[in-house]
């Protein structure tokens, strides 16, 4: 199984979900998955990233594109990122 199967992702206009939890607890670093994915988003789309833990790499990463994340954490060993790609 590669790791873009490992990714679960869910697009609807305007809103689009990435949980990459399971590909993180199976030992995985999605970083650049996710990054691809969010820079092929539609100008305006929210992207929701759902990590086990805080994941400073991805959110620097994600800062370094020129956005803005919102962290949150939804409960124990869950994270979920927001930014909205310009």
């Amino acid at each position: 199984m590669n790791l873009a199967e490992l990714l679960k992702v869910e697009q609807q206009p305007g809103h689009w979900v990435i949980d990459a939890r399971d590909a993180i607890r199976s030992g995985h670093h999605p970083r650049f998955e996710i990054l691809k994915l969010v820079e092929g988003a539609p100008a305006g789309t929210l992207c929701e990233i759902h990590v086990p833990h805080r994941t400073g790499p991805l959110i620097a990463a994600l800062e370094n594109l020129g956005l803005n994340v919102a962290v949150a954490e939804v409960e124990p060993a869950h994270w979920r990122l927001r930014v909205v790609k310009g």
